[in-house]
């Protein structure tokens, strides 16, 4: 019977040691850690964003950032390392729990490899340098920018004039010194060599970029293959001929091009949480904002195949069809698919905001930089 007691003794121990030293056990107190995370800004709430809570190499809890990027982890009391990340966008902290805690707030502080090829009607640089994309050192972008219009430049005007009548001069005055071209190559020596593609992880090409027949071809569509992640505005579209298998493909624009007419829409936002975001800020009502930031002559898309591609704005507007008459239908302003490991990123409006306050195109563009890599 002695026997038999100490057995019963030991094994108790042996039970009460092993569950003190594993953070696992569910029978384990938990306590409430609530924190937030922004942009490199740190002003703007990041969405949607997934936080772990690792320890000993093993996810204790993880759970996602709302509108407001506010998160609450449930852990037991301990050491442990915070992953904070939306797509390709990260930051880490170390934190120590004792009792149930609000932590300080976090900002992204990891960034991928970005490259933006300049226009003439589009100035997404200037969203990322004010989302903090910056050297808060020097003030220098945390960026490439790439020349896109100064080589076998073409008569722009004249092909605007040929269009319906419309003009429109560029309007994107860089009046920000620190976003200017800040490499030695140029766009056409980027789209030629697929080993310079592949240092980026994401390229942001704006509209008013020379086309001609530089659509990038095979080495683009190798790139976004790969795990590449692409932006593309507006008359920017060319740069997706070969993607889109000539718009047979993912999404197709409409004929004759630039043919949009419309300078303003109320759209109907298609994806709950850039609706939920854009609230944080007062944009919106019932699921709709306003966009005026078209240009007089724009690229409309056509249509898309629902089962490959996402719509995420889609709104009423006017075009001139191939007959040269005047329509007014609803049409997807803003669309994204998966093409192998990456994914890609087309919009018929786009900024050309330069003002350090933003407009509602300029938040839904920023949601966009960190949603881009983040599609699953």
């Amino acid at each position: 019977m002695k026997s038999i007691f100490f057995a019963f003794i030991f094994l108790l121990l042996v039970f009460s040691c092993s569950k003190e030293d594993n953070p696992n056990n569910i029978n384990q107190e938990t306590v409430n850690v609530m924190g937030r995370l922004l942009a490199p800004n740190n002003l703007d709430p990041i969405v949607n964003a997934k936080v772990s809570a690792v320890q000993n190499n093993t996810v204790i809890f993880e759970t996602t950032t709302n509108p407001n990027g506010e998160y609450t982890l449930v852990i037991p009391i301990g050491d442990y390392n915070i992953n904070l990340t939306k797509g390709l966008f990260s930051t880490q902290k170390d934190i120590t729990v004792e009792e149930e805690t609000t932590l300080e707030t976090y900002r992204i502080e990891n960034l991928p490899s970005i490259a933006v090829v300049t226009g003439d009607y589009d100035n997404i640089e200037n969203i990322l340098y004010n989302i903090g994309l910056v050297d808060l050192d020097t003030g220098l972008p945390l960026f490439d920018i790439i020349d896109g219009m100064s080589f076998n430049r073409v008569d722009v005007t004249n092909d605007r004039d040929n269009h319906h009548g419309h003009s429109h001069d560029s309007n994107v005055e860089r009046n920000n010194p620190m976003l200017a071209s800040n490499v030695d190559f140029s766009y056409q020596d980027l789209l030629n060599d697929p080993d310079l593609l592949d240092n980026y992880d994401i390229i942001f090409i704006n509209c008013g970029i020379y086309t001609g027949d530089l659509d990038g071809g095979q080495n683009l569509y190798d790139y976004v293959d790969n795990g590449g992640y692409l932006y593309a505005t507006d008359w920017a579209s060319k740069v997706l001929t070969t993607i889109t298998n000539d718009n047979a493909d993912f999404v197709s624009f409409l004929v004759p091009e630039r043919s949009g007419n419309s300078l303003e829409t109320t759209a109907t936002i298609l994806d709950i949480d850039l609706s939920a975001w854009l609230l944080t800020f007062g944009i919106g009502n019932n699921d709709t904002i306003y966009i005026d930031e078209f240009l007089p002559t724009w690229q409309v898309i056509d249509s898309y195949d629902a089962e490959t591609t996402m719509s995420w704005l889609n709104g009423p507007v006017t075009y001139i069809n191939d007959n040269n008459n005047m329509v007014t239908e609803n049409k997807d302003l803003a669309v994204s698919f998966k093409l192998g490991y990456g994914s890609v990123l087309y919009s018929s409006f786009h900024t050309e905001n330069t003002d350090p306050d933003f407009t509602t195109t300029d938040r839904v563009m920023e949601f966009m930089v960190f949603e881009i890599t983040d599609q699953e």
